[in-house]
């Protein structure tokens, strides 16, 4: 089997995977969309919730594990690991008055490490956005960070739903976006990481 047609069926592959992975979220949303919790539907106890830190926890440790496979993008890989890391408690702000004070250790490390790797950062972050994969990360945090807060408006879901207007309904479909963000940067991790561990092992063979 010839090296091309070992790509192409890698990459099917993982289609097939992130498809199964797209699968989970809508069992998981129709699950939640029919079950209330302590904190309503689409709450801080909801399945949906639980995937979306869950998808955080594992994109903090797929970035630190990407420090390894590449030394020049190993700065911005480990404040990647750190925001991710930062998210996941931040997700719990709901449950744990105190989250803050868990977050506040990892984002001082992550200002000593800016500062310290000041002058290594923008050579790691041109080889972050000149690899193609990153165009998967970008499309997870427009969906996550800018989209699903625009799209859970109040002011929105009043107007659609007038005097109809039920918090959970907009509750739930800005949780619903925002897992698809999360899930759409979980997948774009993992390109990355297959990325990077491919152009070090082309490096070793070269050697």
């Amino acid at each position: 089997m010839n090296q091309s047609l070992k790509s192409l069926l890698f990459f099917t592959f993982r289609v097939l995977i992130y498809a199964a992975v797209m699968v989970l979220l809508n069992l998981i949303y129709t699950h939640d969309a029919g079950t209330v919790t302590a904190t309503g539907k689409f709450g801080e106890n909801s399945w949906t919730e639980i995937l979306q830190e869950g998808f955080l926890f594992l994109l903090g440790l797929i970035f630190l594990y990407n420090v390894r496979l590449d030394r020049v993008m190993a700065p911005l890989n480990r404040l990647l690991a750190l925001f991710f890391f930062m998210a996941f408690i931040r997700e719990f702000n709901n449950q744990i008055d105190f989250w803050f004070y868990l977050v506040l250790p990892l984002l001082l490390l992550f200002g000593w490490l800016a500062f310290r790797d000041r002058k290594k950062l923008v050579a790691a972050a041109v080889a972050f956005v000149e690899m193609p994969v990153t165009a998967y990360f970008v499309t997870g945090f427009l969906v996550t960070f800018v989209f699903s807060r625009l799209f859970g408006r109040t002011s929105l879901w009043t107007t659609i739903l007038e005097d109809n207007y039920q918090r959970w309904a907009k509750n739930a479909a800005e949780e619903g976006i925002e897992l698809l963000g999360y899930a759409l940067f979980f997948i774009a991790g993992i390109e990355i990481l297959i990325h990077l561990w491919k152009k070090q092992n082309n490096k070793e063979l070269r050697q």
